[in-house]
């Protein structure tokens, strides 16, 4: 969550300490940082509690004199909720309990306003759930969240499941943006988990993305996969919602690391949506991604973008110094996102895309392999191969012992994809440069091609030299039918000298 939406909840919760019903007189404070205020906040809360803290040790004691029934009596009726509230820290917990027990809802709610949770935490932590329920809904019923998010984090989860039914989706997204300790808010999900939708339907029909983002952003890594999915889940005009606010806020940080945990086809969805597509929105999201130190989380969403946002993806990485592009590959390379990268590096222009292939880093071998290895996990052949045709000559032995290591059914997707493409140069010229052994498996698994018209019909006029005279050096290791096939082929190109020299042994000899 950004530092402003931070320091408006911590005037929010200043202003209930100090009596000051409107919080907004205190938005001269939201500039500052959000700790500070929160320190002003408690050293002002120990102050009023240890002023007069040895008067309030002597009551405590003087409780003990006395049964249970007549303390709640005089608590109620002569000490009030303030001295209560500020008596409660030094009460024996047990004894609190039974206090407590004592005295009506209505009361304790008035009392738990003055606690502070830092010194009562152990009273707290054991109130039965029924009382918790019943606490928390006079507290709602006086729209009083503040003292409900300052509590949670040390509300045990039995009282949490008995609390949340009476919290609607809004209560539930104020008291989250309240919270005294953010960290307790993956226990609320996961007792609210069936919720979740609602809530975040409750964020776009109240206008309340603030407090729906910081939610977002509060919550663990292992949450985001699930939350994500729901969100995309809930149709395109809340994803578009969610989207113009993110850009309102400025909170691209927080939405970043869930999108990048969403599923491929929630990811789809929301890569999809027109909002992400304009150029101040993607603009915005790269600013984060390449200066915020976010490009990680942008690699999984750009390779869902259409051409046109993924262009401008594309320019803005190629306008990177070479220092900070290899920095932006080798992050990519060390999370194996090859996959992501590969679009990008299809998407760049034609001088970029050689600036990327000429660097250093892409001639080290594990990378290669890495390249070479996610091309055919994801099927990505149609992209890589531009970028692999980019690769200085001294890789291809490299890249021949990668492909030699593809499966057999990789492999075929390899070649029928490059018999479709103006890249076919590239893979045959890779495939040939391995050993005798890994040329014969590959000469024989196109021999064997179902679709080995289309792969011979891949070459055409415009085939570089260099395909025919890597066939020209093989000769010898090709079946004779296929030799016999790329023989007639060449022929109907009208390369006679190649048809020539690629005809079986047998056949000139007749």
């Amino acid at each position: 969550m950004s530092e402003h939406l931070v320091a408006v909840a911590e005037t929010t919760k200043l202003a209930r300490l100090l009596g000051i019903t409107d919080a907004t007189e205190l938005d001269f404070l939201v500039d500052l940082p959000p700790a500070a205020i929160r320190e002003f906040r408690e050293r002002a809360t120990d102050l009023l509690f240890d002023r007069d803290a040895k008067k309030l040790k002597g009551i405590a004691s003087a409780s003990k004199l006395v049964p249970v029934a007549i303390s709640a009596k005089v608590a109620e009726r002569a000490f009030g909720p303030v001295l209560c509230a500020a008596t409660a820290s030094t009460v024996d917990p047990h004894r609190a309990i039974d206090i407590a027990k004592a005295l009506p809802a209505r009361f304790l709610a008035e009392c738990s306003v003055q606690l502070d949770p830092r010194r009562t935490a152990d009273i707290i932590a054991a109130v039965p759930p029924k009382m918790v329920a019943d606490v928390a809904r006079e507290l709602l019923a006086r729209g009083d969240h503040i003292t409900m998010g300052r509590f949670v984090h040390v509300v045990p989860e039995p009282a949490l499941r008995a609390a949340a039914p009476v919290m609607s989706d809004v209560d539930l997204l104020r008291i989250g943006f309240l919270l005294e300790d953010k960290s307790a808010i993956d226990n609320v999900l996961h007792i609210v988990s069936d919720r979740v939708a609602g809530i975040i339907r409750a964020a776009a029909e109240q206008n309340m993305w603030a407090e729906g983002i910081d939610l977002l952003d509060s919550i663990a890594p292992h949450n985001r996969a699930w939350i994500g999915d729901i969100t995309a889940g809930l149709g395109a005009d809340i994803l578009d919602a969610i989207i113009d606010a993110v850009h309102d806020l400025n909170a691209w940080p927080t939405l970043l690391p869930i999108t990048s945990a969403m599923s491929h086809d929630s990811l789809r969805l929301f890569a999809e949506r027109p909002p992400v597509h304009t150029e101040p929105v993607i603009a915005a999201i790269m600013d984060t991604a390449l200066d915020g130190g976010q490009w990680l989380d942008l690699l999984p969403l750009a390779g869902h973008l259409p051409a046109p946002a993924l262009a401008f993806v594309a320019a803005r990485v190629g306008d990177q110094t070479d220092e900070r592009l290899t920095e932006l590959i080798r992050d990519a390379d060390t999370a194996g996102l090859w996959d992501a990268m590969i679009p990008i590096a299809l998407a760049m222009t034609d001088d970029n895309r050689r600036r990327m292939a000429a660097l250093p880093i892409m001639s080290e071998p594990d990378v290669l392999r890495a390249v070479i290895t996610s091309t055919a996990e994801h099927e990505l052949w149609s992209q890589a191969l531009p970028l692999v045709d980019a690769l200085p000559e001294a890789t291809k032995p490299v890249l021949a012992s990668c492909v030699g290591d593809l499966t057999r059914e990789q492999m075929l997707a390899a070649l029928l994809t490059a018999s479709r493409s103006d890249n076919i140069h590239t893979l045959v010229g890779i495939a040939l440069a391995q050993d005798h052994a890994g040329r014969a498996r590959v000469l024989d698994l196109i021999a064997g091609m179902d679709d080995l018209e289309e792969f011979l019909s891949a070459l055409t006029p415009d085939t570089p030299d260099v395909v025919w005279n890597a066939l020209h050096e093989v000769r010898d290791e090709i079946p004779p039918a296929l030799l016999t096939l790329l023989a007639e082929r060449a022929r109907e190109l009208g390369r006679d000298d190649d048809a020539a020299a690629l005809e079986p042994v047998s056949a000139t000899t007749e």
